[in-house]
């Protein structure tokens, strides 16, 4: 069994990045150095996200309209380098924070480790 921290690491944060790298190329016309710049990556992955070999598995986000947004905002933000490194990361936290408590990462939990059916670790409030 993966504890839910492991599946945010291996699946949603490749996702949310891809959605921004893909989003900062062709919405703003972005090279993929500059990209890689903006995001703290590395062009290969760039290119990676772009070709989908990594963080491909975006669907769940993208049925989101909530989470959608918050992707595309932060891409604006990105794109206009008007997001300080720190922001950036807590902007990613809160991404992750909205996708446990709707329930998504539930549903991918779930398909992963089955005998977690009645779990809702995930939907509990952490305090901090």
């Amino acid at each position: 069994m993966k504890p839910p921290c492991e599946i945010i690491s291996q699946e949603i944060l490749p996702a949310v990045r891809a959605m921004i790298a893909v989003n900062l190329l062709k919405t703003y016309g972005l090279s993929q150095k500059e990209v890689a710049e903006r995001m703290g990556t590395t062009q290969p992955a760039v290119s990676q996200y772009k070709r989908e070999i990594r963080g491909y598995k975006t669907l769940f986000i993208r049925r989101n309209p909530e989470l959608l947004n918050m992707v595309q905002g932060l891409s604006k933000k990105l794109a206009y380098k008007k997001i300080p490194v720190e922001e950036l990361t807590f902007e990613f936290c809160k991404i992750c924070i909205e996708i446990r408590k709707k329930g998504l990462l539930c549903e991918i939990h779930k398909k992963n480790s089955p005998e977690l059916e009645n779990c809702d670790l995930c939907l509990r409030e952490f305090k901090f």
